[in-house]
């Protein structure tokens, strides 16, 4: 019998049994508690997700000046894939603001459900919460854009135009495409050209595209009076080449001569601003020429003419070259054309306006910034942002949507 109870007590055959019980409930607390963590981590991904789109969302109302909380309900119904119903009170919206961006929208959402392992020793369910931060931030250099909003593209580049932008273009246009091409003839250099909507797949010349880009802001809205003065009875008469700043009521220039306008501000009441060809118009000073009246005109310059203008750099017309009148139609057309010596130093605005750059249109345009309903490039026109020699050159920062926290 003692031998028979010493064998017994020297067997170890039975420990992995023993230990594996007494390791039992460690081991299914490691595997639910890493059950639970996989699915809260899951929940916690796709609930960020979410209140990232949401923010995205937000931003954009704001630029399309919609109301933020009816984007951000809305965006949440389509991106909020956790099947998990928002605590009362969230979504909760706020709006940071930053010396680094603009238009913060901050969206939080949060969510509480019971975990499967983890219910059994929690008498209330953790509460999930994630919080994400989109604003507008800085996004190119532009210094030709195109404010029309759909029907059809903004800007449109074809036949044989040769176009060195050397800044960046953008269309408003939300059209598929925003920016038309036409035909494989022309060569548009430009480092960035972004639209609203689609952009062709390659644009010849072309560094990189931005297609579904946030619209430009039109830089000038408001900025500048273009009502004329009471009195407007002056006219551009025939062999008089010095003219004077004033409100004009006809600005046809013609004959062969070059007319030289003094510095100041030229006003045109429903009136062009037409150059024939053979005719030299030039400033000896800083002139801004406003389209203006209840019909504006628009420019007419022919390809033999040759024009040479720069803006004022100081005063309420800073930069300013040409402003038409927001009182223009949609289907008012300007065409700039000009020999390979035309120059034009300043900015170009036409926010109701067509412009056509046709023929040369001056190998000079590289200190031009322009802005219009439209824009057209059909002929060798050069408009660079290298404003080695200019005085009003300007250029205006786009902005694009980022999550920024």
């Amino acid at each position: 019998m003692i031998r028979h109870l010493r064998k017994l007590w020297k067997d170890r055959r039975g420990n992995a049994l023993v230990i594996a019980g007494a390791s039992l409930p460690f081991i299914v607390g490691a595997a639910g508690l890493a059950t639970d963590t996989i699915q809260w981590v899951v929940w916690k991904r796709e609930l960020q997700r979410a209140a990232d789109s949401a923010a995205f969302a937000g931003v954009y109302a704001t630029a399309q000046g919609a109301t933020v909380s009816t984007a951000v309900s809305s965006d949440l119904s389509n991106n909020n894939k956790t099947g998990i119903t928002l605590l009362s009170g969230y979504p909760q919206i706020a709006y940071p603001t930053s010396a680094n961006w603009t238009s913060g929208v901050q969206v939080t959402l949060a969510i509480r459900k019971e975990l499967g392992f983890s219910s059994l020793f929690l008498s209330t369910a953790p509460t999930i919460t994630t919080s994400a931060t989109a604003a507008m931030v800085d996004d190119g250099i532009f210094c030709a854009g195109a404010f029309k909003k759909g029907g059809g593209a903004g800007i449109s580049i074809g036949g044989s135009s040769s176009v060195n932008l050397g800044c960046d273009a953008i269309a408003n246009s939300n059209s598929t495409p925003a920016v038309s091409t036409n035909g494989g003839a022309y060569n548009f250099v430009a480092p960035v050209v972004a639209g609203v909507g689609t952009l062709p797949s390659a644009i010849t010349g072309v560094t990189k595209l931005k297609p579904h880009h946030v619209a430009l802001k039109d830089p000038f809205e408001g900025k500048y009076p273009t009502t004329p003065p009471a009195t407007c009875n002056m006219q551009v008469k025939p062999n008089v080449f010095n003219m004077t700043a004033g409100c004009y009521k006809d600005f046809k220039f013609t004959g062969n001569g070059t007319y030289t306008l003094a510095a100041g501000t030229y006003y045109l009441k429903n009136t062009d601003f037409d150059v024939a060809g053979g005719v030299t118009v030039k400033s000896s000073g800083g002139v801004t020429i406003i389209l203006t009246g209840d019909t504006p005109g628009s420019i007419k310059t022919n390809g033999n003419s040759t024009v040479q203008l720069a803006a004022p750099t100081t005063g309420t017309y800073k930069n300013m070259l040409f402003i038409q009148s927001g009182s223009a139609t949609t289907d008012n057309t300007n065409e700039i054309n000009g020999t390979n010596t035309s120059s034009y130093d300043g900015a170009m605005y036409f926010p109701k306006g067509n412009v056509t750059f046709s023929g040369n249109s001056g190998s000079m345009t590289k200190c031009v910034m322009v802005m219009a309903y439209t824009l057209t490039f059909t002929g060798n026109t050069n408009l660079q942002n290298n404003t080695s020699g200019c005085t009003a050159a300007t250029t205006v920062p786009g902005q694009m949507i980022r999550l920024v926290a």
